[in-house]
């Protein structure tokens, strides 16, 4: 048993909430989650009394909690990207860690927030209302502002005037409103009522506000002198589980494990992926840290491989798929290489997690056609290709740690894990969700007039998909009409697996 972790997840969707369950069953620990309908609906805000009632009532008898800052003082990541709440409402809620240290000083608290991120498209969605009509010229200013604050050439004045100065001041006050959060869990942490805060910065590039604000808490982070309890790195949806796998492995008492991070691409550590401001390398690097793992010199002396297919050049996003198809380029070699290293790497026994992050927003089809040709996909210890590179690269931490603490726990679980991301990020991110939309042409989130009809499509394609993965087809099955977009949006999906009871072992 790997003990009891309480998580206060971001918010209610799969990749927060169902898949950290997922997780603590594969680690054979205890994970207790808020009863789901405490947290908000499709981006509402939780129920904030009540979810510092269940933290306060579940950290009792818990050996570690993990907090998402966003969920607790805002109600999760998307009201408080709305928010207009000031720090004089807000402060008041991160008293329940200070009380819970007073109550439990040996409890391990680790708490994560999210860096509010800059979309730079016409397009509202979690965003508030008016970024459907200048999201593009708040992408502009952003980058404007990065290359003020650093002293390059910038157009900082031409890229105001193309915003209401109304709305440049709401969005500067929500960033300052978060950047003060952040700041005060980094006195938090230095002050030990956390043990380990991540900060994550959401979908970023290079030159944007949120770079600018990355660097900013590292150097207050280097003057706090707590770099080994305080980071910042991309990611997001991914920490909850991220931090759960460091939980789980902290309760097993063990030394830290090792890891060995392998790429087939010679500099290919060195590329930026879409959505992240920095090399690829250097967010693996912090995610290691943020999951408890040291670095390993060799594989003999490894707990854990990390497979590294690296982003591939030119960029390719799944979710536009129109620029994305135009754009890519065979990867099929560095897929193949690749999948020749985990096949003998497995072969000899070694555990083996692949980090997928040769494309944005989906598998990239060349390495899950060669690994399902070379070794079945039940012997990986974990896999990911969704989203951003830091999303996957956590996912596949997490899953790593898990099968390190869940050693006796049947194989049906990891099986279940593994079925769920290659169904999720290679049969339906790249696959499934252009199903949904009304014509190619058509934005990537506009759904189908017909959704009855297109979501059954859906479905019949994941079944199709999941008897193509050796090793995984057969051990669970998906539930008939279990298919569902749980925020009515295509950017996430959900579905119910079932077990085959002969492959329960």
């Amino acid at each position: 048993m790997s003990g009891v972790v309480a998580v206060l997840p971001l918010d209610d969707r799969p990749v927060t909430y169902r898949q950290v369950a997922e997780l603590g069953q594969l680690s054979g620990a205890t994970v207790l989650l808020p009863p789901r309908e405490m947290l908000g609906r499709r981006g509402a805000a939780g129920d904030l009394p009540a979810l510092v009632g269940w933290l306060e009532q579940t950290a009792g008898r818990s050996d570690a909690v993990v907090v998402s800052l966003n969920q607790l003082v805002h109600g999760g990541y998307v009201p408080s990207r709305r928010t207009t709440e000031t720090m004089a409402d807000w402060l008041p809620r991160l008293q329940v860690l200070h009380r819970l240290r007073d109550t439990r000083p040996d409890l391990r608290i680790y708490a994560h927030a999210v860096l509010m991120r800059t979309k730079a498209r016409n397009d509202a969605g979690a965003e508030p209302a008016y970024w459907a009509d200048h999201g593009r010229h708040f992408g502009d200013l952003s980058r404007e502002l990065y290359r003020a604050e650093h002293g390059r050439p910038d157009q900082v004045a031409d890229a105001r005037a193309a915003i209401p100065a109304k709305l440049i001041t709401d969005l500067v006050r929500r960033r300052v409103q978060l950047h003060q959060l952040q700041l005060h869990a980094l006195s938090m942490t230095a002050d030990g009522i956390i043990d380990l805060l991540a900060i994550t910065p959401e979908d970023t590039t290079a030159e944007s506000m949120s770079t600018s604000e990355r660097e900013w808490l590292q150097a207050w982070i280097g003057r706090y002198g707590i770099a080994d309890r305080a980071l910042c790195y991309p990611g997001a949806d991914e920490v909850g589980s991220v931090l759960l796998g460091r939980a789980v492995l902290g309760a097993a008492g063990r030394p830290a494990p090792t890891a060995l991070v392998l790429c087939a691409v010679d500099g290919g550590l060195d590329r930026i992926a879409a959505y992240e401001d920095v090399p690829v390398g250097q967010t693996i690097a912090a995610q290691l840290d943020a999951s408890g793992l040291r670095r390993a010199c060799s594989v003999d002396e490894a707990d854990l491989v990390v497979a590294v297919h690296p982003p591939g050049l030119p960029e390719r996003d799944w979710f536009h798929p129109s620029a994305g198809q135009a754009a890519a380029q065979d990867r099929r070699a560095a897929a193949q290489a690749l999948a020749d290293q985990v096949a003998e790497l497995v072969g000899h026994g070694h555990r083996v997690v692949v980090a997928d992050v040769a494309d944005a927003n989906g598998s990239d089809p060349a390495l899950v056609e060669a690994l399902r040709a070379r070794l079945p996909l039940d012997r990986l210890a974990g896999y990911a290709g969704w989203n951003t590179a830091g999303n996957s690269i956590g996912s596949a931490l997490a899953q790593g740690c898990a099968t390190m603490t869940g050693a006796d726990v049947p194989g049906i679980a990891r099986r279940r894990v593994l079925t769920r991301r290659f169904l999720d990020d290679w049969a339906y991110q790249t696959q499934g969700r252009a199903l949904l939309r009304p014509t190619a042409t058509t934005h990537p989130s506009a759904l189908s007039a017909e959704p009855d009809g297109t979501m059954l499509a859906v479905e019949a394609l994941l079944a199709e998909r999941l008897a193509e993965l050796p090793g995984l087809a057969g051990a669970c099955r998906l539930r008939p009409g279990s298919v569902d977009l749980p925020w009515g949006r295509s950017f996430e999906v959900d579905f119910e697996l079932d077990t085959a009871e002969e492959h329960d072992g």
